[in-house]
């Protein structure tokens, strides 16, 4: 499987089908021609959306289907894409903590002058938790996979991949900050012992819908 047919990504383009922005990162569902990404990726812009393939580059035009704003999540149809494309879903049986997974994401893409470079990366870790974070997330946050690795910008709509079967247990969609333990603290006294400066160091974690979520839009 070569991750970048798959998993592509999305980008704001003119009426013109003309580069904008890029906005974050989407997963074919296989059997089902159907882009899945989070909501908040494309929920900013209202004109043309466009995935882009790597690494030699071409855009094809994406239509919203349906979009779950409390889930976070959102579906796309590009017709002139190869419809053969795409990830299965996971069950919730196959669902668990301290299982490896990896992410392959456009986090790392930036800008360099007048020009976007597309740069994809994999992130390889665990699911170090399934936790209910709706206070924070809405239903996006019932189950959500807590990971091992940060979700960098850009990341967001990405899948969380098991590496053994690469069906798609999550869709990337935050990070969450958790401070160091034992908390790494610097402080700086002045002449009266005073603390003018502290630092805490925060360990960044992503977290990733529950792919149940998604098996719900798609009637699954």
């Amino acid at each position: 499987m070569n991750p970048s047919e798959n998993i592509v990504p999305i980008v704001a383009t003119d009426d013109e089908l003309q580069f904008q922005h890029f906005l974050g990162t989407g997963c074919f569902i296989k059997d089902i021609p159907i882009l899945a990404t989070a909501d908040h990726v494309i929920r900013d812009w209202a004109g043309q959306l466009a995935i882009a393939t790597f690494p030699k580059i071409a855009l094809f035009p994406a239509f919203l289907v349906e979009r779950n704003s409390e889930a976070d999540l959102a579906l796309l149809e590009v017709p002139d894409y190869p419809k053969e494309m795409g990830l299965l879903l996971a069950q919730d049986s196959e669902i668990a903590q301290n299982q490896q997974v990896n992410c392959f994401e456009y986090g790392t893409t930036r800008r360099q002058g007048k020009m976007t470079i597309l740069a994809p990366a994999t992130r390889l870790g665990n699911v170090t938790r399934i936790l209910n974070l709706e206070e924070q997330y809405g239903l996006a946050g019932r189950d959500a996979l807590e990971l091992s690795f940060p979700a960098l910008k850009g990341s967001s709509g990405a899948p969380v991949v098991s590496n053994s079967t690469f069906n798609i247990w999550g869709i990337v969609i935050a990070n969450v900050s958790y401070h160091l333990l034992p908390a790494q603290i610097e402080s700086v006294l002045d002449e009266e012992k005073r603390i003018i400066e502290e630092t805490k160091f925060l360990l960044p974690q992503g977290i990733a819908v529950h792919v149940k979520h998604l098996r719900e839009m798609l009637g699954q």
